[in-house]
């Protein structure tokens, strides 16, 4: 399995974390449309023969969070067990794509920090880290 999911262009987008079952491999989600399938164009590869070329898709919105939408597969997707064509996720959500199963994890109003923390990619925190004038990184 494989994934794309940082676009430093898209920073107003609210990650999303799939966790494999029952591996827990992470996959971050934090651009605004993402397609998992079993083609090595699509952004989330998933590599066996019950998952479509092109499976489904994840897309964000601020207006209506993160949504997933059937892309036509064979197999079809699955959100807590029953099959669907396009639905909302919420946090502890179980979507199934092929014989991949995800949980689904969405940092709430308050996440504390430390939890917040594995989700920003590093790259970030350097920025962040760079900005800060030397006094104040003393004091911190």
């Amino acid at each position: 399995m494989s994934s794309t999911t940082h676009d430093a262009d898209t920073p107003d987008v609210l990650p999303l974390r799939l966790l494999l079952q029952p591996s827990g491999l992470t996959v971050v989600c934090n651009r605004p449309r993402l397609i998992m399938g079993r083609h090595r164009s699509v952004d989330i590869r998933l590599p066996l023969p019950d998952v479509s070329r092109q499976h489904c898709v994840l897309v964000y919105s601020s207006a209506r969070g993160w949504h997933v939408e059937d892309l036509d597969s064979l197999n079809g997707i699955y959100l807590n067990q029953e099959r669907i064509q396009q639905a909302e996720l919420k946090p502890r959500d179980l979507l199934q794509v092929g014989s991949f199963r995800f949980e689904v994890e969405l940092p709430d109003d308050c996440v504390m920090l430390d939890e917040v923390e594995e989700m920003i990619p590093v790259d970030i925190l350097r920025s962040i880290a760079q900005t800060l004038d030397p006094i104040d990184r003393q004091s911190a």
